[in-house]
């Protein structure tokens, strides 16, 4: 009978569209050369004083390579969509699996809200601002003003998050162009930055313009920071580096994530590798660069370090420590200063929309396997979109953009501690497929079932991955005074929302065996239908 049947449907109703390019640019959006093209040079220096930043970008990138070769043959094992669910579920066990597989849907989210909700708290008044500044406009300064008050913040976030999901909800191939252009946007304001920082004859000459500009001038910001509590070079540069990476991380965040959209990828071993690397290698050339260009030349990492220092922590004075700001000042041309404004709102608009694509897909998958109800599984005929899950990701990213303007439970270092957490357990089965799944794994693709020597590649390039996973969670309670102290609020809300999983997932195995005489259990020993 229908109703008993192991899936929602005997097709998942998704289309497979998307090649290694598109694969790559939505890889380069959920890093996003906007959010992340701010983070390296406004946090990592402060954060952790005395690493080096193009050192942390550099190792934070080899060992998210690794990371990316994993999640590359996890979603290559099944690929369908929800990637690491799948595996998890099928290969550790698929109560454990969802619990923490809907945890990271609802932290990640409401993580996409906050990122909505950066535009006009962060983004948008740092350009108003030197806008105003630059231009002598005084429109833009009373809208930098305004924008960042908490009805600026609320009324803007939530015409984003519209927005997102307007564009999120067409066919596929219409949201892979939106991402193509912004892509290419991102790039062109790059680039206009970099040639903005390569003009700047000498660092005597970035003095001049940010004292131009900037309302404490470049000879006070190091004293005004040491004098509110900025140590700097106390610890060993190595040291700091190694922690910073715990914010290399976070940088880098989102390479990975075509793994959770396999089913829609085209050749996906191929699309997988190519697109992960290839996002991962492109943002760290675009960021180092930017960081090349920058210090020492222009500025010292001191100064970075406290000039990030005073804007996140010492509200009576003046900073803006962003790389934006940084090249509208050396180039205060009205042309490339709205450029790259332009590029870095579209863009944000892009990151969120990965994060609505593939939570959106998690949510298909768990519903497809009826863990979640029907109605969450449903693909509109025409958009061959997963409408209603989509819906869910826009209502949990409005509430993330109220929790961003009324609550501060949204600090980075908790995202890099949810993430890591959750990936332990899909982590953990790639290691054990070939020992578990022997019949699987000699079927599997050759990016799976490679040797080296007589152990498993995939088992070795596991254990290097889960090895870097923990060293991410062991920093986080390692290197407190600097990356930020991890309460018990933060592990009640993970186990919090791990234990919801775990309670709907019995809970819809109870009803389905009840009204429909159906063990939700037996469909955890077959692949999901393409």
């Amino acid at each position: 009978m229908a109703e008993k049947r192991l899936f929602v449907r005997t097709a998942s109703g998704l289309v497979r569209i998307i090649g290694p390019f598109a694969a790559m640019v939505f890889g380069v959006h959920c890093i996003s050369l906007s959010s992340s093209g701010l983070i390296p040079y406004a946090w990592i220096p402060w954060l952790w004083p005395g690493s080096d930043l193009i050192a942390v970008l550099t190792i934070s990138m080899l060992l998210c390579l690794l990371h990316a070769t994993t999640y590359s043959q996890i979603g290559s094992i099944y690929p369908r969509s929800g990637g690491d669910y799948v595996l998890g579920s099928r290969v550790i066990n698929p109560t454990l699996q969802f619990g923490a597989s809907f945890m990271f849907i609802i932290f990640t989210s409401l993580t996409a809200g906050a990122l909505i909700a950066w535009i006009p708290s962060s983004v948008l008044p740092s350009f108003f601002w030197s806008w105003g500044v630059i231009f002598n406009s005084p429109q833009s300064l009373a809208w930098a003003d305004w924008i960042v008050t908490p009805i600026g913040v609320l009324t803007v976030g939530l015409i984003f998050v519209v927005v997102t999901y307007i564009c999120m909800i067409m066919p596929t191939r219409t949201v892979v162009r939106i991402l193509n252009l912004g892509f290419f946007l991102g790039m062109l304001a790059w680039v206009l930055m970099w040639i903005s920082y390569a003009m700047c004859p000498s660092h005597e000459a970035f003095v001049a313009a940010w004292n131009r500009f900037s309302p404490v001038t470049y000879e006070k910001v190091i004293p005004l920071a040491q004098e509110n509590g900025l140590t700097y070079g106390v610890t060993p540069w190595w040291l700091m580096t190694m922690a910073g990476m715990i914010m290399g991380f976070w940088v880098y965040y989102g390479y990975y994530i075509p793994n959770f959209f396999a089913g829609e990828l085209k050749e996906a071993p191929k699309t997988l590798i190519i697109g992960t690397w290839s996002s991962l290698l492109v943002t760290w050339g675009v960021f180092t660069l930017g960081a090349a260009l920058m210090y020492p030349r222009l500025m010292s990492l001191e100064w970075m370090a406290a000039e990030g220092y005073l804007y996140y922590n010492v509200k009576a004075v003046w900073a803006l420590p962003f790389s934006t700001y940084y090249a509208n000042i050396l180039w205060p041309n009205p042309i490339p200063v709205f450029i790259i404004m332009f590029g870095f709102v579209y863009t944000l608009v892009n990151l969120a929309m990965t994060y609505f694509f593939y939570n959106s897909r998690i949510l298909f998958a768990m519903a497809f396997d009826r863990a979640l109800p029907e109605a969450i599984a449903y693909v509109h005929p025409k958009l061959r979109s997963p409408v209603t899950a989509m819906t869910l990701c826009a209502v949990f990213a409005a509430i993330g953009v109220g929790l961003s303007v009324y609550t501060v439970i949204f600090v980075q270092y908790n995202f890099v501690l949810y993430c890591t957490l959750v990936q332990l357990i899909p982590v953990t089965g790639a290691i054990l497929f070939p020992f578990l799944r022997k019949d699987q794994f000699e079927r599997a693709p050759s990016l799976v079932k490679f040797r080296v020597g007589p152990i498993p590649g995939i088992t070795l390039i596991g254990i290097g991955t889960l090895g870097y996973l923990l060293w991410m969670i062991i920093s986080t309670y390692l290197f407190p005074a600097v990356g930020g102290l991890i309460s018990w609020l933060t592990v009640g809300w993970f186990i919090g929302f791990f234990v919801t999983g775990i309670i709907i997932f019995r809970l819809m195995r109870w009803y389905r065996l009840r009204k429909e005489g159906l063990d939700i259990n037996l469909a955890y020993k077959e692949i999901p239908p393409l």
